[in-house]
């Protein structure tokens, strides 16, 4: 089945800094696929959406939408997709939710009732009915993200791209925001999205890219990643003295010892046969805490940029 979009080693470099922002990015987005795009700021992640979308020329590289090119010719993309882009105005602030609604169900081929329908409905899930006819400038930045996102979602198109969707956002509306895209994705939508809250992509996202100084180094299903992530077991363990040479070599026999701070160690069980021994020689040692770890999306996110 051919890819819902595609990106195929797009490249560009700001010839005001001789930056290269992004070096030959190559990926997919699927039907139903929910694909979180990572990496720390100016990493490249908005100059990759912009070149998707044609706000930016790429240098090279091309961006194909159900097989069709689309690199200099996009209208086939953006007739079929919602956006919602960082500091971005996808809205107008004079005007009210359903006004905006009615204005951009509008500029998708919407009727008037339609715009209005699908509006509210979105607003009611996010628990915002109540002011649908206030003025974008008079509600919280939270609310104002909430109907931006709304007006991405209004034509119910085929991809969605959204840039920091839950900016703002308290726990209650963000995790509203996981339930919706999970129900596009159901449905057959394909959602891309950038974010820096880590938390946040593990729950909603099924693939995972990692974008570091404008080179994808990381690209993997998210799910699958996380269960080799965490084939051995891991336990971190305090202690009211430092480890001698001997306990460390002891230790080092049967796992992957690591230090982490002060008198703070991480080992990794290589094999589980060998779990009984390494508790047995954690038994002997002056411990003050211990408790098991599961890798997540930040160790990896740690690992690819070197950044906690």
């Amino acid at each position: 089945m051919t890819a819902l979009l595609t990106v195929d080693k797009l490249s560009k470099t700001y010839q005001a800094t001789n930056k290269k922002a992004v070096k030959d990015i190559s990926f997919t987005v699927d039907h139903s696929d929910i694909v979180a795009f990572l990496g720390l700021n100016g990493a490249g992640k908005t100059t990759t959406l912009k070149m998707i979308l044609n706000l930016v020329s790429p240098d090279h590289g091309k961006v194909y939408f159900e097989g069709k090119e689309m690199t200099n010719s996009n209208l086939l993309l953006l007739k079929n997709t919602g956006v919602l882009l960082e500091g971005s105005r996808n809205m107008f602030w004079s005007l009210s939710p359903i006004e905006n609604f009615i204005y951009w169900g509008g500029q998708r081929g919407l009727s008037r009732k339609e715009a209005e329908h699908n509006g509210l409905q979105l607003l009611k899930k996010f628990g915002l009915w109540d002011k649908k006819d206030t003025t974008i400038t008079s509600l919280s930045r939270g609310m104002q993200q909430i109907v931006g996102i709304c007006c991405a979602m209004i034509a119910q198109p085929k991809l969605l791209i959204l840039d920091e969707p839950t900016l703002g956002l308290d726990l209650k509306s963000a995790q509203i925001v996981i339930n919706i895209l999970k129900e596009l994705s159901a449905d057959g939508v394909g959602v891309l999205i950038t974010t820096h809250q880590l938390g946040f992509a593990q729950k909603v996202a099924q693939k995972i890219l990692l974008i570091n100084q404008g080179e994808l180094v990381f690209s993997d299903n998210m799910k699958e990643s996380l269960v080799r992530l965490n084939k051995w077991t891991i336990l971190e363990f305090t202690l009211s003295q430092s480890l001698t040479a001997k306990e460390k070599e002891k230790i080092s026999t049967y796992c992957n010892l690591t230090k982490k701070q002060a008198d703070r160690y991480q080992l990794e069980v290589k094999c589980q046969n060998d779990l009984p021994k390494v508790l047995q020689l954690l038994g002997e040692l002056p411990i003050s805490q211990v408790q098991t770890k599961k890798r997540n999306l930040e160790d990896i996110f740690e690992y690819y940029t070197g950044e906690e």
